[in-house]
Parts: structure tokens; C-alpha cells; sequence
């Protein structure tokens, strides 16, 4: 083997630290320089109006040194791209910024499904991410469930007129079972792998939710919207939380299982008759929100925080018949590791007042794995969760990548009628006014020993690189106060 010479290997070294110069030096003579060209090229289903307004630089704008990286940081989070190269050149008395994108399908119909213990579901989404070319939004979709089937339409207009303002408006029809689970330990039965709820509300909502906002400076973003549905109370079912047997549905005399007599309320000494868990009515809201958003997406991986929270106000000012409050914040945080490995972290909390049963802060099944869908509610919550996602293996265009999770939830009640730690049959209580929401089973307050819990465990996604969600997830979560596995299976958005 012939050894390189020292002459030679000082050329070498020579001509590499020329080609280092002259390119840093390239560089640093275009920082300061007028752009008085933007080319876009490549952009076959989005309109170049489009792809400039998010690109967020004009003519006449001075080259810094950040803003080539800034415009590809806000094409490639948008979306609607699967590949963005941004680069400059001299050209006349300044610069030419050259944007070269490669457009994503902007349409699919995608299928979508979960699988859980306790709430099962299936549903078809059409999405489309880009109409006319000009980055509009439209989803039409429905799903068929356990406990939440649906139907969504929603328009969003992420840019009205080429501006910072944006529009959407959304209509949706749900119908819900919502579960009740015990959460006092006192009653008797286990709060923490429950045999059943003991009281199950159906009941349906129909509404449209129109929404204002600015993306000021595109981080931060301040809304209002107004949400007006009718909610058409169906029925309650009661059941026995250690066997799940039904006791009957409201309005009629509930029935002993162990015995198949009626109860008798020992404070009448007639038959217990079973009462609503709600009323029917409308529920008009409005929201002011504000969020900064510095976060940015490559594919599957996310950087970088959004920060951000939102009050809601319902009563009659807004149209509606229940009046309420609840507000709440949120924290998310990502870091990149290793170019294609991703730390996440995320907090959110949230607290109100008179709430309906359709507004309940809930936790369990997606938000805390490792539990059963909606086993935990309240008036208040605090949710934080931790995330490391790493990649698998690559086929063609598809990533699969794997991620271990740490989930925490804290759920409880912090105001309730007095005398609701009650566990008999006919031992409820109702908040006086008016909404005709009972209680039953739920102590009130803050007890570390009962309204914490925690779970752990793993999970694969699978991503398409023209798709900006993951197409299929499958996780494992342990719940570790339940020490009980829970499985959680999604496909689609």
C-alpha cells in the first residue's frame, strides 16, 4: 500500500481549509444582503402565493443568518411538504432566495380505529390539507364507538387573505355513554380495577363552534370562538360496582341484585326511585385562548415548546342554560436527540366550577395508560406525561419508530354538595342548582393516596414521510398503583 507523502498531505489539508474559506466566505459576504428575488420551484398542488406567504420573507427583506433555516423551519411544519431545500445565490444588486418544495398528497380518505377494554371504536376520516392550493383545511369524518360515536365537519383557513388571521369553524354530533367509577375507598368496592361503573349517562349533543384568531408574528396566537350545542339527555343506568349487575335506569325503583327486591330508602321507608345524572338543555360557550407555539416538525420528529391556555365561560350570555367556568393551561416541550430520536414532555392542568357531566375533567385510557377509559373524573386535574420516541427500521418511505412513556394523573373533586362520600343505593346528593347533577361514591378534596396515579410502559408507531401523523400506534401501558396492563390500539388520526 503506497503511504502518502507529508507534501501531499499538507496539499490535501490546503485544499480543504480553501474550500472551508471560501464557502464560509460566500456565506458571510451574502449576510446583510437585499433580497431582490424569491424563485419557487417544484410546488405542483400549492399555489406560489401560498408557499411564499409561509415561507414569511419579500423582496426587500435583508438575508440574516437565520433566514434561510426560519424558512425552511416554517415550510416543513406546516405539513404540506415532504421535502423543502432553501438556498440563495447573487443575482443583480442582491440576492435570489430559491425555495424548492415537493408537495404531499393533499387528500386521503384514512380509516380509523382504537382498541381498549372498555371503549372500542371504528370510523372513516376524508382530510384535506391543502384545498384550492392555497392551504386550506377541510376534515368530514365519522366514527361508530362504545362509549363517543360521532360525526365532525370543520373548515380552517389558516391564513385569511394572506394574513396573519385565520378562521375555522367546526360542526360535530356525539353520543356519549359517559362511565362513572367509584373513587372513595371507603365505599367498599375497588377504585382501582373496578368490575364496573356504577352509573352509566347516555346522552347526545349536536353543535357548531365558529372561531377567530391571530397568529401574531406566527408563535403566538390568541382566539376566541363560540360554541352553542343542544345536549338531548337520553338515560342513566345504574349498576352494582362489584358485579356490574344493572339496578335499574332512572325513573324506576331500583332493584337489590343480590336479592331481586326492591331498596327500601331508609330515610322514607318507601322504594328508592332512581333519579337523572343531568338534564337536557343547551350549552352555549364562549372561549378566549392564547398559545406560543415555537415548536417545529421534521417528519416525526418534533423541537422545540408551546406554552398556552384557555378559559371557558358558559351561561345565558352565550345562549346557554348551564353556567359554568373552566379554565386551563398547558406546557409541551420536544428535543431532538441524535437527528432522529425525540424526548418529549408535556403538563396540563385545569380546574372549574359547576361543571356539566359532559364537561367533567377526565383521566385514564389515552391520557393515562395503564387505566380504563375515563375511570377518573372531577373539576380538576393535573396531567403530566414523558415520551422518548427512537427509530426502528425504515421500509422505503414508512418509519417505525418505538417510544417508552411515563404518565401521571391527579383527578379529583373540588367542590361538591355536602354528604356525598355516601355508599348506599339510594344515598346521592345534587348540587342546588338546577342541572340536576347527582353525586354519589366521590369524597371531596384532594388525597394524595387516592386521586394519584401513574402508569408506564411502550408503545411502535408507524409513519408514512408524506404524512405528517402517524398512521398506526399500538402501547402497552402498566398501571403502577392498579398494577394491572391496559392495552391501547390506534389506526389513523
Amino acid at each position: 500500500m503506497r503511504v502518502p507523502t507529508l507534501p501531499r498531505v499538507l496539499a490535501w489539508v490546503a485544499v480543504t481549509v480553501a474550500v472551508v474559506l471560501l464557502a464560509t466566505a460566500g456565506s458571510a459576504l451574502a449576510l446583510g444582503e437585499r433580497i431582490v428575488d424569491i424563485r419557487v420551484t417544484g410546488a405542483s398542488r400549492t399555489d406560489e402565493s401560498t408557499v411564499r406567504s409561509i415561507a414569511g420573507i419579500k423582496i426587500g427583506y435583508t438575508l440574516e443568518n437565520d433566514t434561510l433555516g426560519s424558512v425552511r423551519e416554517r415550510l416543513n411544519t406546516t405539513g404540506l411538504f415532504a421535502d423543502v431545500n432553501v438556498w440563495w445565490e447573487p443575482f443583480g444588486e442582491g440576492v435570489r432566495v430559491n425555495i424548492s418544495v415537493k408537495d404531499k398528497f393533499p387528500w386521503a380518505p384514512v380509516p380509523t380505529a382504537s382498541w381498549s377494554s372498555t371503549n372500542k371504536s371504528v370510523g372513516l376520516l376524508f382530510v384535506h390539507g391543502n384545498l384550492f392550493g392555497w392551504g386550506k383545511q377541510l376534515v368530514l369524518g365519522g366514527r361508530i364507538a362504545q362509549l363517543d360515536s360521532g360525526a365532525l365537519l370543520a373548515y380552517r383557513d389558516p391564513a385569511l387573505f394572506q394574513t396573519w388571521m385565520y378562521w375555522e369553524v367546526k360542526g360535530v354530533y356525539q353520543r356519549t355513554i359517559a362511565p362513572e367509577y367509584v373513587n372513595d375507598p371507603a365505599a367498599g368496592f375497588s377504585v382501582l380495577n373496578p368490575v364496573s361503573p356504577w352509573r352509566k349517562t347516555t346522552f347526545a349533543s349536536l353543535g357548531v363552534e365558529p372561531a377567530f384568531g391571530v397568529a401574531w408574528l406566527r408563535r403566538v396566537k390568541t382566539q376566541v370562538s363560540w360554541r352553542i350545542e343542544k345536549l338531548d339527555y337520553k338515560s342513566t343506568e345504574y349498576l352494582d360496582p362489584a358485579t356490574g349487575k344493572s339496578i335499574g335506569k332512572d325513573g324506576a325503583v331500583a332493584i337489590d341484585p343480590a336479592t331481586g327486591y326492591p331498596v327500601i330508602d331508609p330515610m322514607t321507608g318507601y322504594p328508592t326511585i332512581l333519579s337523572p345524572s343531568m338534564k337536557g338543555g343547551t350549552v352555549g360557550v364562549g372561549r378566549a385562548a392564547v398559545a406560543f407555539d415555537w415548536r417545529s416538525r421534521l417528519h416525526a420528529v418534533m423541537s422545540g415548546q408551546a406554552l398556552g391556555g384557555n378559559i371557558d365561560i358558559g351561561g345565558s350570555e352565550f345562549g346557554g342554560d348551564f353556567s359554568f367556568w373552566r379554565a386551563s393551561v398547558f406546557w409541551e416541550q420536544g428535543i431532538k436527540i441524535l437527528r432522529r430520536h425525540n424526548f418529549i414532555y408535556s403538563g396540563f392542568a385545569l380546574t372549574g366550577h359547576n361543571l356539566p357531566l359532559s364537561w367533567d375533567a377526565a383521566s385514564g385510557g389515552p391520557n393515562l395508560r395503564g387505566y380504563l377509559y375515563q375511570q377518573f373524573r372531577g373539576d380538576s386535574q393535573i396531567a403530566a406525561k414523558a415520551e422518548y420516541h427512537f427509530p426502528l427500521f425504515s421500509i422505503g418511505s414508512a418509519d417505525f419508530r418505538g417510544l417508552a412513556f411515563y404518565d401521571l394523573g391527579l383527578v379529583w373533586f373540588r367542590q361538591l354538595p355536602e354528604g356525598c362520600n355516601l355508599a348506599g343505593v339510594g344515598a346521592f346528593c345534587m348540587r342546588p342548582d338546577g342541572d340536576m347533577r347527582t353525586f354519589r361514591y366521590v369524597t371531596k378534596g384532594f388525597d394524595r393516596d387516592r386521586n394519584l396515579h401513574t402508569s408506564a410502559g411502550g408503545g411502535i408507531r408507524f409513519f408514512l414521510r408524506s404524512v405528517a401523523v402517524p398512521l398506526v400506534g399500538v402501547d402497552i401501558g402498566y398501571g403502577i398503583e392498579s398494577h394491572h396492563l391496559q392495552y391501547l390500539i390506534v389506526v389513523g388520526a
